[in-house]
């Protein structure tokens, strides 16, 4: 699965617009997180990696800014393990194994749309960086990090 971030202006917020594209493609599209209001929204999506460029090509024929979000990673060698990060994330993607090594789990993080840990370590330990570099502005092709 390959997370997506999905920007909706006034004009399209209250259209079924995702409603339409799992129809329309018979794909499963997996929400992780949404905020959206009468002026727009950001909504994080999940979607299976070969129907990829369909669904993101899909999306922008309607008029909705698509992107790869920014997830985050641990650097061990910098991370002295205190915890300050467990603390700040809302979705448990960080965690703390028996061995009190901090533990990052991608498939739960929200990535761009949080952040929070990024902002609070204090040992800079904590990066956000690209989940998928092929997105350009005309579809998508490749693979995504798990």
């Amino acid at each position: 699965m390959v997370r997506i971030l999905l920007r909706f202006n006034e004009e399209l917020v209250e259209q079924p617009i995702i409603s339409h594209i799992i129809l329309e493609h018979k794909v499963a599209v997996n929400i992780i997180t949404a905020h959206v209001n009468s002026k727009g929204g950001e909504v994080l999506a999940e979607i299976p990696d070969e129907s990829l460029e369909k669904i993101v090509t899909a999306f922008r024929q309607k008029g909705v800014e698509v992107s790869i979000p920014r997830l985050v990673e641990v650097d061990a060698d910098k991370c002295f393990n205190c915890g300050i990060c467990i603390t700040l994330c809302p979705v448990e993607a960080i965690n703390i194994d028996k061995d009190n090594t901090v533990i990052f789990n991608r498939e739960r993080c929200v990535g761009s749309t949080c952040s929070a840990c990024v902002d609070a370590c204090p040992a800079r330990a904590i990066r956000s960086v690209r989940q998928l570099n092929a997105l350009k502005n005309k579809g998508a092709r490749g693979k995504a990090e798990k």
